[in-house]
């Protein structure tokens, strides 16, 4: 095997390069360690994955994974990526450039799902003295191949994937709803900002042991129930639609009760309850506080419509539960004038009723969220 004593002895015996004194450790990721390990196997000396974008019309060379045994090896590897490669007919082919005298290429072809790409792997010239290193080395080159445009796959879906993520858990983190994953054994997986607020106040919610407990002992035995009934729903109430289950909970003081709503996810129905797993989210469980309170960007809002700051004014009070006498009040104004300014929002927002107008901008701010400055566009 080319991994024997026999065959390349010290060359296979390839170490990260240490950092420098002076120097933060390198940051690999998966598809560095991957072809760290290809290297390994075949005792090269560094390697690399260079995709084939047609849209780069061959003008930019980008490797997207990189592992070099040290530092000679790493540039020796940049001034072979810089020679035009042909592939044989089988798939691979030799790389030789004069900047680099003492080293050899291999470049091997990598199908890839969006195109193709080659793997390209670095050896010293007396590693390749004898022909019998040569043919260990060749036949391994297609499987190599193979699975370094797998990887290559794997890594760019998985990037993909956490962006995704990313984008999904800033969506969650701007919401003003309270929203917490819980797991099938009611462990709690995520709580965003909203509801981690209540939980940490422990305002009719908090958390024990990683577990959701209502503030009173009767709406623990409440709550659980309902969580088991839209985690694990009875045989015959599994088929039609999913249902989500609301509840109040009460809170210490004279507030007004928090509202609860336990949703499921949608995978735990049917049959894939059997192989449910134990680490991902069973149900959603929505925490709302009652409380009524002027969303952000009313201002942006009522800007779109082309209202003056007067009348900006004017609705925002009213939104935030003034009658307009008070309103009237509140702006040391008349009520007539109130209501002259009412009439003019009426007629900038297509509006004829209080009612009207003040839903309107209600829905207009569900889509407002997040710590932001809000201005029209």
């Amino acid at each position: 095997m080319l991994g024997s004593d026999s065959d390349l002895a010290d060359p296979i015996l390839l170490a990260p390069r240490p950092p420098a004194a002076d120097r933060a450790p390198e940051q690999r990721d998966t598809l560095d360690r991957f072809l760290d390990g290809i290297c390994r196997t075949v005792g090269a000396l560094a390697g690399c994955l260079i995709p084939h974008d047609d849209r780069a019309m061959g003008a930019i060379i980008r490797p997207c994974g990189f592992t070099a045994r040290n530092d000679e090896a790493r540039a020796a590897l940049r001034v072979l990526l810089r020679v035009e490669v042909e592939l044989s007919r089988r798939g691979y082919g030799w790389v030789r450039d004069a900047g680099a005298p003492d080293y050899r290429g291999l470049a091997v072809e990598t199908p890839m799902q969006h195109g193709a790409g080659h793997l390209l792997l670095l050896f010293a010239r007396d590693q390749l003295e004898e022909d019998e290193v040569i043919v260990q080395v060749l036949a391994l080159a297609p499987g190599l191949g193979a699975m370094a445009g797998a990887m290559h796959e794997v890594t760019v879906d998985l990037a993909l994937a956490e962006r995704r993520h990313r984008a999904l858990a800033a969506a969650l983190r701007q919401s003003e709803c309270g929203t917490i994953l819980v797991r099938a054994d009611h462990s709690v997986l995520y709580a965003n900002p909203a509801a981690q607020t209540i939980l940490d106040e422990a305002d009719g919610m908090e958390l024990r042991r990683n577990l959701l407990r209502p503030e009173r002992y009767q709406d623990v035995v409440r709550f659980q129930a309902a969580l088991d009934a839209v985690i694990a729903p009875p045989i015959h109430a599994r088929s039609g639609r999913s249902r989500s289950l609301m509840m109040l909970l009460e809170r210490s003081g004279a507030q007004r009760p928090l509202i609860a709503v336990i949703a499921p996810t949608g995978c735990t129905s049917g049959d894939e309850l059997e192989g449910f797993d134990q680490g991902e989210a069973a149900a959603i469980v929505y925490l709302m506080r009652p409380e009524c309170r002027a969303a952000q960007g009313l201002e942006a809002i009522c800007h779109l419509h082309g209202l003056s700051p007067v009348e900006t004014q004017l609705v925002s009070h009213l939104v935030s539960g003034l009658p307009l006498g008070e309103t009237a009040a509140q702006m040391r104004i008349k009520p007539d004038t109130a209501r002259t300014y009412l009439k003019q929002v009426f007629a900038k927002t297509d509006t004829h009723r209080q009612s009207d107008l003040l839903q309107l901008m209600l829905r207009y701010q569900r889509a407002v969220r997040g710590d932001f400055h809000f201005e029209s566009a």
